[in-house]
């Protein structure tokens, strides 16, 4: 294991410096690729945790009362719904609470859910997002889907991290990224899951591959990401997409 760097209980760290190594790395140190899911991020140092999660701690910080969290989770989810009456178009379908949530994460509500892909490459992209990157590391994160799914059914609902995959029209940009989501107990990050459900574990459940945040590696990857027909305007099929990818490409030209 070449590039290994360390093994905490059920989380293990692998480092590359080269997009080159980066490929081999995901190639030779996950055997069965289809039973992972992925997510990337721009800083090694931040933890999986939901936008709710952080939602919750940063109004707890600023002086907001403490209560009960899943009145408040459920409070949240009704208000969405009665703000979102109206502005789904004509005769929209009817949404099950979790493709609620999928479509209040798509429009930048606060949700629970973490976004996943089922490709590594893809989730290599979205951690390219930024230019500029406070840490000297990004991550690909690499959750071992079966495992969870394993452990789930000795699980209550209240304890699993579901993996969801909606379904519905609403979200097209899930279809081009082969996108998921993860729901777990609220106020509890994936990786703090995993370390409590897998405590006893020799197996690496969730994977941290680091690569350099330095701009040059940021832009190598991009160009290798392209030639895979990883880029904005192939991941996001509409007008911000358009935009975003003008953007990447307009990086190269000298101003």
């Amino acid at each position: 294991m070449p590039f290994l760097k360390d093994k905490d209980g059920p989380i293990w760290t692998y480092e590359v410096d080269d997009f080159f190594k980066l490929r081999q790395c995901i190639e030779e140190e996950i055997p069965y690729i289809e039973d992972y899911v992925f997510r990337g991020q721009s800083n090694s140092e931040w933890s999986l945790t939901s936008t709710l999660n952080r939602l919750i701690r940063r109004a707890r910080n600023t002086g907001a009362k403490q209560g009960p969290i899943d009145p408040f989770v459920d409070r949240h989810l009704d208000r969405f719904k009665l703000e979102i009456r109206g502005r789904r178009g004509d005769n929209p379908s009817v949404l099950k609470d979790d493709e609620l949530w999928a479509l209040g994460q798509h429009f930048g509500l606060a949700t629970p859910l973490l976004d996943w892909s089922q490709s590594p490459y893809i989730s290599i992209f979205f951690s390219l997002d930024t230019l500029e990157t406070e840490g000297s590391h990004r991550i690909l994160w690499c959750l071992n889907r079966k495992k969870v799914e394993q452990r789930n059914k000795m699980l209550s609902e209240e304890q699993k991290l579901k993996l969801i995959f909606p379904d519905t029209d609403d979200n097209k940009r899930l279809l081009g990224q082969s996108g998921l989501f993860s729901k777990g107990p609220v106020m509890l990050s994936v990786d703090q899951w995993v370390r409590d459900e897998f405590y006893n574990s020799n197996e690496g459940i969730l994977l941290k591959i680091l690569f350099p945040s330095h701009p040059d590696f940021r832009k190598q990857a991009l160009k290798k990401l392209h030639l895979m027909n990883i880029n904005y305007s192939t991941l996001f099929p509409d007008l911000m997409g358009a935009s975003r990818y003008c953007n990447i490409v307009a990086e190269d030209y000298e101003v």
